[in-house]
């Protein structure tokens, strides 16, 4: 059997959140404006592909 479309969205949200909260504590301890800058830019970039990988219809609201 095929896996649900639906859980392997979750699984990846699940995914991005976890990578996205462990930039966000290496944030916290940045030591330089630079390590702060470039882990404030892996979070966007993640976020950036969560965004491209959503569903046509999560995109308009109509899902």
């Amino acid at each position: 059997m095929s896996e649900d479309p639906r859980d392997a969205r979750l699984q990846a949200l699940e995914s991005a959140i976890t990578d996205i909260e462990a930039e966000a504590r290496a944030a916290a301890h940045a030591l330089c404006a630079h390590e702060l800058q470039m882990r404030l830019e892996n979070i966007a970039r993640r976020v950036e592909a969560l965004r491209a990988a959503q569903p046509r219809s999560a995109k308009d609201g109509t899902a």
